[in-house]
């Protein structure tokens, strides 16, 4: 009997989050921000992976301050 930890379906992969204090919004704000990264900010896919709306990421995204930095070089 395989483990669930040996399955290779990126979609379910397990994703691990520092917390230094449980906090359910904290956990969200940090994986909206860890998907947009890995995303290269592109919304869509963020959303997509996500799987919410993108209107939801939106909304999301202004509930935790959450704004790309743009880095001027």
């Amino acid at each position: 009997m395989a483990s669930d930890h040996s399955r290779t379906d990126t979609a379910q992969e397990e994703i691990i989050l520092e917390l230094t204090e449980p906090s359910l919004p904290k956990a969200e704000a940090l994986l909206i921000q860890k998907v947009l990264k890995e995303t290269n900010w592109n919304l869509k896919q963020a959303a997509r992976e996500l799987q919410i709306a993108r209107s939801t990421l939106y909304s999301k995204m202004k509930k935790y301050n959450i704004k790309r930095v743009s880095v001027d070089t």
